[in-house]
């Protein structure tokens, strides 16, 4: 792991993936979250809700022809519900797999690997977010927009094309400036705070 030169703050466990595999996986997934597939790399994402809040956020890639989203195992059935709604007349497989695996995730640098193996050092998916000042589940459900945290260009790919709640976000973005943005107050507490 000292290859990757990571802080350990940023080692995630993961238990459990949601795998989507299929002759339409790839453009299926591809036309609701907001960032782009690769096959090189991890990369953050959101699912985004059709107003243009964040429903979900992830780690997504390709591997082996298969998309595989990472996030906290109770968090992946959420997501898999949500793409469900979605999920007409397109010739896909959904599973939640349990694997053992480590996600080393920088964001800022863009430094996102998989280690095949569990390490004791690894910070739960709830610090995660604290200290990377990623939307919780808490603040999410109280109606956040991407804008509005200080991941936007990390987490949405606005030359990408169309993907669910695009509209709204890339007006957001273009024509308008947040009211309020995400922190994480000293006692590690997030909250919205108005600009």
């Amino acid at each position: 792991m000292a290859e990757y030169n990571l802080d350990m703050s940023n080692m995630l466990n993961i238990q459990k993936c949601l795998k989507i595999k299929g002759n339409d996986a790839l453009s299926f997934v591809d036309s609701l979250i907001s960032n782009n597939l690769d096959n090189e790399k991890l990369k953050p994402s959101y699912l985004l809700r059709p107003d243009g809040k964040i429903n979900h956020w992830f780690f997504t890639h390709i591997m082996n022809k298969e998309i595989l989203i990472y996030q906290e195992s109770n968090e992946l059935q959420k997501i898999l519900n949500s793409l469900m709604k979605y999920a007409i007349r397109v010739e896909c497989e959904f599973l939640i797999t349990t694997i053992n695996h480590s996600l080393i995730a920088n964001i800022l640098t863009g430094e996102i690997k998989i280690v095949d193996e569990i390490s004791e050092d690894g910070v739960s998916w709830e610090n995660y977010e604290i200290i990377n000042e990623i939307p919780s589940r808490t603040i999410i459900n109280e109606g956040l927009l991407p804008n509005e945290t200080k991941w936007l260009d990390y987490f949405v790919d606005f030359e990408k094309g169309c993907f669910l709640g695009q509209e709204q976000a890339s007006r957001i973005k273009y024509r308008g400036n947040p009211r309020r943005v995400l922190i994480t107050n000293e006692k590690g507490i997030q909250e919205m705070s108005k600009i």
